[in-house]
Parts: C-alpha cells; structure tokens; sequence
C-alpha cells in the first residue's frame, strides 16, 4: 500500500468516527427533547439501562485512553516509516469505530431509557474523539516523523518548522 493511502484511510477513519459519533449524539437530543414519542420501561428497566451505559461508557473512554497512551509509543519505535502509517492507520480505525459503536449503544440506552444522564456521558465520549482527532502535526508528533517524511507523505500541506540559526 502507498503511504498516501495511509494518511486517506488514517482521515476516512477519524472523520467517520468523529461524524458519526456526532450526528448521533445530536439525533438522540433531538428525539430525547423535541420528538413527541417517547419510551416508558419500568424504573428497574430504566435504572439497569443507566447503569449499563454508564460503566459502558467509562470502560470505553478508559480503554481508550490506555490503549492510545500505550500504543503510540510502540508505534514511534517502529523501524520504518510504512511500519509505523500502517499501524497508525489501524490504532485509528480500531480506536475511533469501537467508540462510534459505543456512542451509538449509548444513545439507544439514551432513548430507550429516557435518561438524560446517558446524553451527557455519549456527548463525552464525543469530546474525546475530538481531543483524539489525528491531524498532520498530531500524527508528526505521535510517530515522531521528520520533516522530510511529512513532506513526502502531506506536500505543501504540511508547512515545516523554522530553525533558530
């Protein structure tokens, strides 16, 4: 695969976890708020649900987390440039579908258990996402590339550092 072909499915990947998270986090307010239907489970129902999402949610921004914070540094090891944009385009796509799957699991709590607390921890896990969001100089710093390698994988996109001489 060419390294170009990294950095498009290293984009594709963040962008469809971040948007779709978004979109669906947006979709649930609206239905929670505005829509005129509504579920009623029963108040064991609704507090399992809750309960649910909620350990759901903090397992998933905590594997998240652990998994960027070990992750990244192994990757910077790597011997060679299409080691580490093949890898980094695996941690992305693995990293930013399953939490698209876990906000989507969250909504649905969200609507089918009418609490809003659940709203609240998927709208979370969408900040997260945006922290995460892999752009050119995040992914120079998280591979440790040089200004040679940016060049040759972003063009005129990536604008190199000044030296101080």
């Amino acid at each position: 695969m060419e390294k170009q072909d990294y950095t498009r499915q290293i984009k594709r990947s963040a962008a469809i976890g971040l948007w779709g998270s978004a979109a669906t986090v947006i979709l649930t307010a609206l239905f929670h708020y505005v829509s005129p239907w509504r579920f009623y489970p029963t108040r064991h129902t609704a507090t399992w649900m809750l309960i649910a999402g909620s350990v759901l949610a903090v397992l998933a921004m905590g594997m998240a987390l652990l998994v960027i914070r070990k992750q990244i540094p192994a990757l910077r090891q790597s011997e060679s440039l299409e080691a580490k944009l093949s890898g980094y385009a695996q941690h992305i796509r693995s990293l930013y579908t399953t939490m698209l799957a876990v906000v989507v699991l969250i909504c649905v709590f969200t609507v089918l258990s009418a609490q809003n607390v659940l709203l609240m921890l998927a709208m979370v896990a969408t900040l997260m996402l945006i922290l995460a969001y892999p752009n050119i100089y995040r992914v120079k710093v998280e591979l440790g590339l040089t200004d040679e390698e940016m060049k040759s994988l972003y063009g005129d996109q990536y604008i190199a550092e000044e030296s101080k001489s």
